[in-house]
């Protein structure tokens, strides 16, 4: 039941909010597109985590000083080659590339730069909330268990949610918990 909800929400015909989230973000963090990227696809994002270095705003203004001439923030990329060469010079010196869906929104120095100095922390939740200094009134369980009849035998396997499936959906999650599709005819075992 609350499966077939979630699925119908997110389905739903309704248009999304397009409303500007700029202002909700941290400061450093220019680019709207993460708060919909992360809204549409959840937190185990594909992306290397990346730590800008010390000088990353130096090294970049260098890259564009010796190709294309200028370290002004506001300079633009004449052409779509010499976008490429400082992207491709950007992205072989600091080995970290900008993606695909974020090549559009840099069109100047300045965005460069903001790239390059944003940190990217691809932790999930839960595994940060370890480092965290949580209330005393609250405790997570960091390694907790699913339910599976043919791991679970104290009650021979049947689950108290006997119309219930364990549904794991993401590759990674694939890897660690085994699935399970309940039946729904009696008997439910």
């Amino acid at each position: 039941m609350l499966m077939r909800c979630g699925h119908q929400h997110r389905f739903s015909s309704s248009a999304p909010d397009q409303s500007n989230d700029d202002e909700t973000l941290a400061p450093d963090r220019k680019f709207s597109f993460d708060a919909a990227s992360l809204a549409a696809r959840g937190y185990l994002r594909s992306q290397k985590p990346y730590y800008p270095v010390n000088g990353v705003h130096k090294q970049v203004l260098g890259i564009c000083s010796q190709l294309i001439k200028s370290s002004n923030p506001d300079t633009p990329f004449k052409d779509a080659s010499t976008k490429f060469q400082v992207l491709a010079q950007c992205s072989k010196t600091l080995k970290h590339a900008v993606p695909n869906s974020l090549m559009h929104k840099i069109t100047n120095i300045r965005e460069l730069v903001t790239f390059y100095e944003t940190p990217v922390n691809t932790s999930v939740p839960l595994d940060m909330m370890k480092d965290m200094d949580l209330p005393k009134n609250l405790h997570v369980i960091y390694k907790y268990n699913r339910f599976h009849p043919e791991t679970d035998t104290k009650f021979g396997g049947v689950s108290a949610f006997t119309k219930d499936s364990t549904l794991i959906v993401g590759f990674k999650n694939k890897k660690r918990y085994p699935g399970h599709v309940a039946r729904t005819t009696w008997p439910f075992q």
